[in-house]
């Protein structure tokens, strides 16, 4: 099972050179508040309206957290990160 806590910071690390002010906000504040689903949430938002490039290993962990993760959907949220995801451009 993969650590979303470790895969948020990874990403986060991934994406950063694509994060505005808000975005970096965003991000670090999620993780510190332990909403790791949230911080991933807002890098993929950044990375999609960047089209930034993202390691396709992480990407497929990313993936396979959303396809086997065990906490409720969010209310629809996992659907519409797992969409995003699907526009990510990997490298």
């Amino acid at each position: 099972m993969t650590d979303k806590s470790r895969l948020s910071k990874e990403l986060a690390a991934a994406a950063e050179r694509c994060f505005d002010t808000a975005d970096r906000l965003a991000v670090y504040t999620e993780m510190n508040l332990g909403n790791a689903h949230h911080a991933i949430d807002d890098i993929i938002w950044a990375v999609v309206r960047e089209d930034y490039p993202m390691p396709a290993t992480l990407i497929n962990e990313l993936r396979e957290w959303l396809a086997n993760d065990p906490i409720d959907d969010y209310h629809g949220c996992r659907d519409d990160l797992a969409q995003r995801v699907s526009r990510v451009r990997t490298i």
